[in-house]
């Protein structure tokens, strides 16, 4: 009697989410026919002649083609999607395809966001407000790039985290910084997390550590060791000299350098002097300040639970999406040589943020300002008239507004007792 009682109780759970689970499927079909083959053709261009390398020459060759410039994870998307096309000129006529898999990680995104909430309608819902959301999918479905999939993975990371699960959570933090780089602005907010269990779970963060070091080597082999020759250093290379490869103050990014400098984006170097400091360096000194402000009150509650062996539980959610999402938003507001893509985390973050504080102006202004600035962009590159509101200072002050909002309700979260986040039992 038991044995089955589980069993009994998981039937009316999976009947409750199975008809959300395929209209989640019917949206995600829907959204990819809409979005058809449009793309930022610079960005598709590269995708296409990489796919076409990685068919003819394989994993183990890849970083042999100079123009090849990520990190591993996306490289066996596009060497999976080239055997599945089965040619270049296959590669070259479906290349829109490519959206199916990034397509995915926004879907999964939305879904973990949701995930806080309580019932399978509320999550149902709470997903829609990101997968609705135009800022939200813009980068995916009409430019065809990829920050989906590392942003996506540090929000599972974190919220594994949270559940103090420190294995799952350091390989899935590996992986994203195998997607992109960015990803390392969110080290210090996933090591506050995982500190309290160095008192809590030891082992089980040892162990994490090696799954995490037993994932990277994985992930790395066929480049290291299945070609004729090692491209380790190529990849450190890539890693090591990421900054500067466009040092200007800002490569299209609507951010503080817009409102400062009417000529920011005309290609101004951001190696100029000021005041002692080249911009580079002041831009730096400010992402630093405004990183130790966000990390603040996570900072006090990490070293709390240290000292009592405590850890880290969902009920502390609302806090730590609030600090997940302005991470990015100073990281891409105040540094120079920011492209107009790398908000793209803190329309996730804040987004998870609003579901479950019901506080939703930072994610309403964040995703404004991000769709626009793609917007705008994206019809430039292509020579397309830019209409509506898109002037870069005016979506520079949304941002801006975004920034303000969501210290202010860092101060509203640090103020207030612990609680369970909204919608929770």
């Amino acid at each position: 009697m038991n044995r089955t009682a589980p069993a009994r109780a998981a039937a009316p759970r999976r009947r409750r989410w199975l008809p959300y689970a395929g209209l989640h499927a019917l949206l995600f079909v829907l959204l990819l026919l809409l979005a058809g083959s449009t793309a930022h053709e610079g960005d598709r261009e590269a995708w296409r002649t990489w796919a076409t390398h990685l068919l003819r020459h394989g994993l183990g060759e890849a970083y042999a083609l100079p123009s090849l410039d990520y990190n591993p994870l996306y490289l066996y998307v596009l060497w999976l999607f080239g055997r599945l096309a089965g040619s270049a000129a296959a590669i070259q006529q479906y290349s829109h395809g490519l959206k199916v898999a990034t397509l995915l990680f926004d879907f999964g995104g939305a879904l973990l966001a949701a995930s806080l909430l309580r019932g399978a309608r509320r999550r149902f819902v709470g997903s829609l407000w990101l997968l609705l959301n135009a800022g939200y999918l813009y980068n995916t479905l009409i430019w065809q790039q990829v920050d989906a999939i590392y942003t996506s993975l540090v929000l599972a990371a974190v919220l594994l985290a949270l559940w103090q699960r420190p294995g799952p959570s350091l390989a899935l933090y590996v992986l994203a910084l195998n997607a992109k780089l960015q990803a390392i602005v969110f080290l210090p907010l996933l090591g506050l997390l995982w500190l309290p269990l160095l008192r809590r779970r030891p082992r089980q963060l040892l162990a994490g550590l090696a799954l995490a070091a037993a994932v990277q080597l994985l992930l790395v082999a066929p480049f290291v060791w299945g070609g004729p020759r090692s491209y380790l250093d190529r990849i450190l290379q890539i890693n090591f000299t990421a900054v500067s490869v466009y040092p200007y103050v800002t490569v299209n990014a609507f951010n503080i350098w817009v409102l400062l400098m009417p000529d920011a984006l005309r290609w101004t170097s951001d190696t100029l002097p000021k005041l002692g400091l080249i911009y580079r360096h002041w831009g730096l000194l400010a992402f630093g300040g405004a990183s130790a402000l966000a990390l603040a009150p996570l900072l006090r509650a990490s070293w709390q639970r240290l000292r009592t062996g405590a850890a880290f539980t969902p009920l502390q959610a609302p806090l730590v999406l609030l600090v997940g999402g302005l991470i990015p938003l100073v990281f891409c507001y105040f540094n120079t040589e920011m492209h107009e893509r790398y908000w793209h985390p803190a329309v996730l973050f804040l987004g998870a943020y609003a579901l479950v504080s019901r506080r939703w102006l930072p994610y309403a202004l964040v995703s404004l300002g991000y769709y626009l600035n793609l917007h705008t962009m994206f019809r430039n590159y292509h020579n397309r008239p830019i209409w509506l509101v898109q002037h870069p200072q005016l979506v520079a002050l949304l941002f801006t507004g975004a920034l303000l909002a969501g210290f202010y309700c860092l101060w509203l979260e640090y103020r207030r007792p612990a609680a369970a986040p909204a919608g929770r039992a």
